[in-house]
């Protein structure tokens, strides 16, 4: 594709965490989908560093499409206790220190000097740590945030057990110390949500903030016919991610029975990769099932009669959400859930305050199909309109010429 009139095709080193292929949801699928906007304009070349160990040949065959240049290394990501217990009385925050790596600073300053880059994108705020100090002020670096890591750790304080609050609290103005240093340093973010730019501008408002939306593929998740008529509920979500875990149990526990007793029979699917024990036994509730990943979430999307959001501590956007209502999903969520999210209570998503109301509504949705309808053709006009990729991935590549635009003038 050639670039548009006023931009230029650039030459630019991406740095991320994490490997995006398949993009089974969360921060993968947004990392897979900018790839993937961006390398239709510019040279991508491409340090990442996986925190799931091996990656599988084809894997990589399919992101070499995108990329001039692959370098990957393959890091296996767990907790180090130790290392977690140590971080509440140090001032380096827990998640920082996990992620140094000599290695790949030494990566990411030998591609630098091999190459006369135009931009460096830093996909997490968190792999800044793998950029010399000298770079500043010379190439411009823009880090990429899907939430203010700090606002995570804050509500965990407010919305957890004895432990993690402890934990959280040690953490978050740490972590808040940390995303502002990086932001004095080079001036620019770019964050998912007007949301998430007003709670980081709120401590530190001197740095150009970009909104890049998240989006999704609304040709691949495409309204599909349904084949099994068993009423039904589906919460999807990646269950390494603590709120997930939360938000499953809590539901779980205080709502779907509630749910059951207005409709007998209704089933509740919980479908997301690696569930842990806490999650699994939530199928000794009648009428739960927790699947484990799935190599096709629109299998279980396309029966729902609601997708249910049921969460109470995290940050950023929900894919989950986009993606069901690109496929004619009524969602149902909690005011948290669909923050940041240019969605309408009544209109294209029902919000619930409270456990009570979250079984009102869904019920709601289930028996009143005039309401269902209503809110499953206004969701996906709203994905078509202002959340496909493409729309996300052009307005990313206007800000990342125009801010590399202004470095250059000065």
């Amino acid at each position: 594709m050639k670039p548009n009139p006023g931009e230029s095709k650039m030459k630019i080193l991406f740095i991320s965490y994490d490997f995006p292929f398949p993009p089974s949801g969360g921060s993968i699928s947004r990392d897979y989908n900018l790839i993937k906007q961006l390398s239709k304009h510019h040279e991508l070349h491409w340090i990442n560093r996986t925190i799931r160990g091996k990656i599988k040949k084809e894997y990589k065959d399919e992101m070499k499409k995108y990329f001039k240049e692959m370098n990957i290394v393959e890091w296996d990501y767990s907790q180090n206790p130790a290392g977690l217990l140590k971080s509440m009385i140090t001032k380096t925050p827990y998640i920082i220190k996990r992620f140094e790596s000599d290695q790949m600073k030494d990566l990411v300053s030998k591609k630098i000097s091999e190459n006369k880059f135009d931009l460096i994108f830093c996909d997490h705020i968190y792999l800044s740590q793998y950029i010399s100090d000298t770079i500043p002020g010379n190439i411009p670096v823009i880090p990429n945030n899907e939430d203010c890591g700090f606002t995570y750790y804050k509500r965990m304080t407010e919305n957890s057990g004895f432990t993690r609050s402890v934990y959280a609290r040690s953490q978050w103005k740490k972590l808040l110390e940390y995303e502002i240093e990086v932001l004095k340093k080079y001036k620019v973010y770019i964050t998912t949500s007007e949301k998430e730019k007003e709670l980081i501008s709120e401590y530190y408002n001197e740095a150009e903030i970009g909104v890049i939306e998240n989006g999704v593929d609304t040709g691949f998740f495409s309204p599909k016919l349904r084949d099994d008529p068993v009423p039904n509920i589906v919460f999807t979500a990646w269950f390494k991610y603590y709120p997930n875990v939360k938000a499953a149990i809590d539901f779980t526990n205080n709502v779907f029975p509630e749910i059951r007793k207005k409709i007998p029979g209704i089933k509740f699917y919980i479908v997301g990769k690696e569930p842990p024990p806490v999650v699994k036994k939530l199928e000794n509730t009648e009428g739960v099932t927790v699947t484990g990943y799935v190599n096709d979430i629109r299998d279980y999307l396309k029966n729902a009669d609601a997708a249910v959001i049921p969460l109470q501590i995290g940050g950023g956007t929900r894919l989950k959400i986009l993606e069901a209502m690109s496929m004619k999903i009524p969602v149902v969520s909690t005011p948290l859930g669909a923050e940041g999210l240019e969605v309408e209570d009544g209109t294209n998503i029902l919000i619930a305050q409270n456990d009570e109301d979250f079984v009102n509504k869904v019920v709601n949705v289930i028996n009143d199909k005039q309401l269902s309808g209503k809110l499953s053709e206004n969701g996906r006009e709203l994905m078509l309109e202002k959340y496909d990729w493409e729309i996300s991935g052009n307005k990313l590549n206007q800000f990342l010429n125009s801010y590399v635009k202004n470095f250059n003038s000065k």
